[in-house]
């Protein structure tokens, strides 16, 4: 006699299991799948205790993992002004006034997601906001890679032009040599107790926003990469290990501490690798050590082969900053494989993609370690084999795959046309055999939609408007594309074996969608809506009728 299933579900499922890859209905109990097949032979587990649940019209997947998103950062959506939805300088000005105003009681302003495309070149100065307050503001853009700071903030730090430059970092300045308020990547240093800096309550209240965001979308699983981002050390780790042991924390949770070049990094790889002995739990495990390599695009920070399009005649053969020197990186790869540890590299340029697989290849790694690169923005087609032989997972943004507005005005001056166009492969690394995951790098984009990077890597362009294709040769398939967003995220953080298909004997963790999106066009995949979430047997979360 079958044994009696908690729940049973019918619908139409695609399982991502190459050996039985349909179904139409599943049993679970006890938080695993005990059956997976036709509707017909499901009955024998169905018993008076059964919830039977049926999804008739729709798609039932495993559940989606994101491979990159910055989860602890939703404290940023709590806590600091939101400027991401300001499109001028008068508008960030409106949003700070407004957020001083409800906030009298913040000793320290704090704000994020304003662009580069609002300042142009030399980013914003100080004299911008400075009217508004005599209190220091701290403002982030939205990639989190520059820093608008006003006058009283560089006062209070000791910030003037006898402040030296940062290797790996970038201080604007005027023609006297002033710093004039824009702070980009390593020289962040000079700031760091002033921004992204809260109690472990507060990323507790973060972490669980997060969450509930997150189960709204189908996604089960994720990545946080940089859990002592500019925080104070342990915070965001003891936030999560203290939901873990409340039971509160649902989804899978993986870490990724910081490993920075002029903070004793080997000893950082050591002390990450403590750290996940100290806070390792049910749901959550610190178990990468991550590395921003390079920059990024609008901040010219990206490190690029080849001099950015539209340098000046005095730095002509400017490259953008790399942030690691090749034999510290190279040590902390090899310390990290000693120690258990994967490494997840954030690159935008292809020099420093080259770079990071030298590394690789050097210290030894293996694909068993799972190392990863992420963004991946422009790649040298000579390193893709590379990177399938190391067997280093693709963490792709596809969210970003179309001409948007900073396209023209970034893009093509700062990259020329022909780099330009061949921005973020995708098809190409699946066609090397490489294993691709799918990220949505939350809060850059603000909203993770696993069903929007799926719309947006088959099409790479917005619907109807075929103007806004973006190196469509890179165009990949719907059912890759699942499985990018499922198995291969599992493969990325070494559960395969129990996550990321609908299958005998792996957890329960499943998506109810309401359309059957490999019939659907493909325009109106990001229109599915999420019904349910399942992790382990439980549901998540259920959509209100």
């Amino acid at each position: 006699m079958a044994i009696t299933a908690d729940t049973v579900i019918y619908g139409n499922f695609y399982t991502v299991d190459k050996k039985n890859p349909k179904a139409e209905a599943v049993a679970i109990q006890d938080g695993v799948f005990i059956y997976v097949g036709n509707a017909e032979g499901v009955k024998d587990y169905i018993g008076k205790s059964t919830e039977v649940v049926k999804n008739d019209d729709g798609m039932i997947l495993p559940g989606f993992v994101d491979g990159h998103a910055h989860c602890n950062l939703a404290a940023t959506q709590l806590f600091m002004c939101p400027l991401y939805s300001c499109t001028t300088v008068e508008e960030i000005r409106e949003s700070l006034k407004k957020f001083i105003a409800e906030h009298e009681d913040f000793d320290v302003i704090q704000g994020i997601g304003w662009s580069d495309t609002y300042f142009g070149e030399n980013g914003p100065t100080a004299d911008l906001i400075d009217d508004l307050t005599d209190k220091p503001v701290v403002l982030i853009d939205s990639s989190f890679h520059a820093y608008f700071l006003n006058s009283a903030a560089m006062k209070l730090k000791g910030i003037d032009k006898n402040t030296p430059d940062v290797s790996g970092g970038r201080i604007h300045r005027d023609a006297e040599g002033n710093p004039t308020g824009c702070f980009r990547e390593g020289a962040v240093k000079y700031l760091e107790d002033l921004v992204l800096h809260f109690p472990i309550e507060q990323y507790k209240k973060a972490i669980l926003h997060f969450q509930d965001l997150v189960f709204s979308q189908g996604i089960t699983m994720f990545f946080d990469p940089m859990t002592n981002l500019n925080g104070p050390e342990k915070n965001i780790e003891e936030a999560y290990h203290q939901l873990d042991a409340e039971g509160k924390l649902k989804i899978h949770a993986h870490g990724g501490y910081q490993i920075i070049v002029n903070r004793n990094p080997l000893e950082a790889v050591e002390r990450a690798a403590q750290l996940r002995k100290e806070t390792k739990g049910a749901h959550f495990d610190l178990d990468n050590a991550k590395i921003l390599l390079d920059g990024v695009l609008e901040g010219k920070t990206a490190y690029l082969e080849e001099p950015y399009s539209n340098n000046d005649d005095s730095d002509k053969d400017y490259r953008g900053v790399v942030c690691f020197d090749f034999d510290t990186l190279t040590a902390v790869v090899k310390k990290s494989k000693d120690l258990g540890l994967t490494v997840h590299i954030h690159s935008i340029g292809e020099a420093s993609t080259k770079m990071a697989l030298d590394a690789f290849e050097k210290a030894g790694a293996t694909p068993e370690m799972r190392n990863a690169i992420t963004h991946l923005q422009l790649v040298n087609p000579e390193d893709i084999p590379r990177m399938a032989k190391l067997g280093v997972v693709a963490v792709s943004n596809p969210y970003w795959f179309v001409k948007g507005p900073d396209f023209n005005s970034l893009s093509l001056p700062y990259l020329g046309e022909k780099r330009a166009e061949n921005q973020y492969p995708l098809k190409s690394f699946f066609d090397a055999g490489i294993v691709v995951t799918t990220a949505c790098d939350y809060p850059v984009t603000t909203v993770p939609q696993p069903l929007l990077a799926i719309q947006r890597a088959v099409m790479r362009q917005l619907p109807n408007q075929p103007e806004t294709s973006l190196n469509k040769k890179e165009c990949v398939t719907i059912e890759q594309m699942i499985e990018a967003t499922t198995l291969n995220g599992a493969y990325q953080f070494k559960c395969e074996d129990k996550l990321g298909s609908i299958t005998v004997g792996k957890q329960a963790d499943l998506v109810l969608l309401d359309t059957d999106i490999t019939a659907c066009n493909p325009e109106n995949i990001a229109d599915t809506k999420v019904w349910r979430t399942m992790i382990g047997g439980e549901w998540v979360f259920i959509r209100a009728e």
